[in-house]
C-alpha cells in the first residue's frame, strides 16, 4: 500500500537562504557579469558560492528595489548603499533527505528570515509567500513545515518535519551561512574594483539582520 505523502515524516532535513533570480530579456541589464540562471528560480547563498552567483544576487537587489542601473558599477552600488532600506525575493527554503523542497512562496523575502525563530515561541506561522502558501504548525513536539494551504491553514500537499533542537540548529547554520555571504560580497566587490566593499557588505548585514545576535547570546 502506497503511503500518503502527506503523512510521511522526513528525518534529518535542512534549512537553506534562496534568493529568487531576475528576470530579464536578452543581454543581462548590470555593469557586471551575472551567472546564468532560469529566471524565478532559486539560488541558495553558502559559502561555495561564485563571483558570477554573487553577481546574480546583486543584479536582483538593483532590480526589485527599483535601483537606477547604468554603465558603471560604482555609481549602481553606491546608490544601493545609500538606500533607506534593501529587500529580495526568496527567504529559506527546506530540503529532506528524499530532496523534496518547499520553496518560498511569492512575495516572501530573505529579509524576514528571522521570523522563522520567532515560531518557537509564539507557534503562529511566519508568512511564506502564496502559489504556493507554505506555512507552519506545531504537532506533537515537532515543527510541521507543509507545501502549501498557508492561505487558509489548511493541511495541504508535503510537509517536512523538524525536531526543535534541530530546527534552532539550522537557522543557526543559516546565519553562518548569511556570515559567509557576506564575506563573499567584500570579495566579489573588491573583483569588480568597487573601492568600498566593506560598506557594501555591511548594508546588507543592516537591511538582512544577518550579524544581529542570537536569542541565547
Amino acid at each position: 500500500m502506497q503511503q500518503d505523502k502527506s503523512m510521511m515524516m522526513i528525518s534529518n532535513p535542512c534549512i537553506q537562504a534562496v534568493v529568487e533570480t531576475p528576470w530579464y530579456e536578452g543581454e543581462p541589464l548590470w555593469p557586471w557579469s551575472v551567472a546564468d540562471y532560469k529566471p524565478f528560480s532559486h539560488i541558495q547563498l553558502y559559502d561555495e558560492m561564485t563571483d558570477l552567483e554573487v553577481g546574480l544576487i546583486f543584479a536582483q537587489l538593483v532590480q526589485y528595489n527599483d535601483l537606477e542601473n547604468g554603465d558603471n558599477a560604482n555609481d549602481v552600488l553606491y546608490r544601493a548603499i545609500e538606500s533607506e532600506t534593501l529587500i529580495l525575493p526568496g527567504g529559506l527554503q527546506v530540503k529532506s533527505t528524499a530532496n523534496e523542497l518547499i520553496y518560498p512562496g511569492c512575495c516572501c523575502g530573505l529579509e524576514e528570515w528571522r521570523e522563522w525563530l520567532d515560531f518557537l515561541t509564539t507557534e503562529r506561522s511566519p508568512w511564506l509567500g502564496h502559489d504556493p502558501s507554505p506555512w507552519f504548525e506545531m504537532v506533537d513536539g515537532f515543527v510541521r513545515i507543509w507545501s502549501d494551504g498557508g492561505m487558509d491553514s489548511a493541511a495541504s500537499g508535503f510537509h517536512i518535519d523538524f525536531e526543535q533542537s534541530t530546527f534552532e540548529t539550522e537557522l543557526s547554520r543559516v546565519q553562518q551561512d548569511l556570515s559567509t555571504f557576506l564575506v563573499k560580497i567584500e570579495a566579489w566587490a573588491n573583483g569588480i574594483e568597487f573601492p568600498e566593499p566593506r560598506k557594501l557588505s555591511s548594508k546588507f548585514d543592516k537591511c538582512f539582520a544577518i550579524s544581529r545576535k542570537w536569542p541565547e547570546e
